[in-house]
């Protein structure tokens, strides 16, 4: 990123340190600085009732000189699994109020099964699905709108940060009309699908062939 995210912190000779946002500014030991009377800062900011909240402090990792956190990949499969079935989204072309997106999206998606809504401050939205099945039925039975406003959906995938919609292109749902049914395959389709963009799927009647006279497919363009 473009941005210098780091913090300016003072030495004893008064010279400017800089250390990365987000980690310690000691050598790896935990310090507590005092407050007043004698209290550590810390004392000021738990909450006994709240245990699902609690944090724990872990030693960092110092590489040259700088504290750095580094996460095990077992932390990281536990966070993914949170999210393994949600779906990322993005409004095109105009950003929609978070309570008129849950209340239509609540509308339109909770026949299939339950899921929340999570937003950013760039309009992104996170679709955190209960099951695989909710998500599927979600990916199947679009495409979405929001006040006539297209709701452009990809699946939610590891390293990718809410602030960025990892939309360099949209998922579009197209028809195909007039198929000869030699074509109706995956690979045929796929191969027509392809003059467009990069296939995703198909909705589940064009799966099912039960209309033939054209296809809906999703594709990303």
């Amino acid at each position: 990123m473009a941005a210098d995210r780091s913090l300016q912190t003072s030495s004893n000779s008064g010279e400017a340190i800089k250390t990365p946002l987000g980690v310690g500014v000691t050598s790896g030991e935990h310090s507590n600085i005092g407050g007043p009377s004698g209290k550590v800062w810390s004392h000021y900011f738990q909450n006994p009732n709240r245990e699902a909240q609690k944090l724990t402090y872990i030693a960092p990792a110092i590489v040259d000189g700088e504290s750095m956190a580094e996460l095990p990949e077992e932390v990281l499969e536990e966070g993914a699994k949170e999210w393994e079935h949600a779906l990322v989204g993005f409004f095109v072309g105009k950003k929609i109020p978070f309570r008129s997106l849950q209340s239509v999206l609540n509308k339109k998606w909770s026949v299939a099964g339950k899921f929340s809504i999570h937003t950013t401050d760039n309009g992104i939205s996170v679709f955190k699905c209960e099951t695989v099945e909710v998500r599927n039925w979600i990916l199947d039975n679009g495409p979405w709108d929001v006040w006539g406003v297209h709701l452009a959906l990809r699946l939610w995938e590891r390293d990718l940060p809410p602030i960025s919609s990892g939309f360099t292109k949209i998922p579009v749902w197209v028809k195909l009309m007039n198929i000869p049914m030699e074509y109706w395959t995956v690979r045929g389709l796929s191969h027509l699908a392809s003059v467009l963009g990069t296939p995703l799927h198909m909705d589940p009647a064009t799966a099912s062939k039960q209309m033939i006279s054209f296809t809906r497919i999703c594709v990303e363009m």
